[in-house]
């Protein structure tokens, strides 16, 4: 398989290794996901530029010798054998533009300073979900000058996201989805977005501040596209 540039692992219980795998040297696009058993994977992807790792609860992304494929442009990780906030000091690779981060009912951030030191300032999509007890998300985040699209899902207890003036100002696009106690939009961010979504779960007293009459809408009238449901 010399020029294999695509696989998908999914539902694999027994596999703990594809590390022997040489012909995986070419591949641009890998997914693994619900393998319970695997452990790692090979550290020569230098072609690999979309990588997914779900639910791979014996892939511990802690451990010093973990390396992240040097080229990724885009990334969905979360749900292995220590959480984000347990992860240390390793970074992800400066190539990477997109992001996405799977919390759990297990991982301890209530904060974004718990991953921001992980978070390049190449990226311009940055997605977090189910981070159960994320609280706030604005501190250590000056340094992220290229993001153009955040997003929250299900992150149930988030009840603000950074409106200091130095923080997240390129986001144009923002989205809250199942955030039931996301009541104060990030003031400073709103001049600049080109759209603001925020369904599933949403709080009645936001909904009220967003309509045409609430206290919100001098402040998002201009953008777009708005939606609020």
């Amino acid at each position: 398989m010399p020029i294999l540039e695509r696989v998908d692992m999914y539902d694999w219980p027994n596999v703990k290794s594809i590390i022997s795998l040489n012909c995986l040297v070419h591949l641009t696009k890998l997914r693994i996901e619900d393998c319970e058993s695997l452990e790692s994977f090979p550290d020569n992807l230098i072609s690999l530029k979309k990588l997914k790792i779900l639910n791979c609860p014996s892939m511990d992304a802690s451990i010093p010798s973990w390396v992240w494929p040097p080229n990724l442009l885009k990334l969905k990780v979360g749900k292995l054998k220590k959480p984000v906030s347990e992860w240390g000091p390793r970074k992800f690779p400066t190539s990477l533009v997109k992001l996405e981060l799977y919390g759990g009912g297990e991982d301890g951030v209530c904060s974004s300073s718990h991953f921001s030191h992980l978070l390049p300032s190449s990226l311009t999509y940055l997605t977090i979900h189910e981070f159960e007890k994320l609280e706030s998300f604005s501190t250590g985040l000056q340094h992220l000058t290229s993001l153009q699209r955040l997003q929250f899902y299900k992150c149930r207890n988030l009840k603000k996201v950074s409106s200091h003036p130095q923080c997240l100002t390129s986001v144009q696009r923002l989205t809250f989805f199942e955030c039931p106690k996301m009541m104060d939009l990030p003031e400073m961010l709103l001049p600049s977005l080109l759209s603001l979504y925020i369904s599933g779960n949403c709080p009645e007293g936001l909904k009220e501040r967003c309509s045409k009459n609430g206290s919100y809408w001098p402040l998002i009238y201009h953008i777009p596209f708005i939606r609020i449901m």
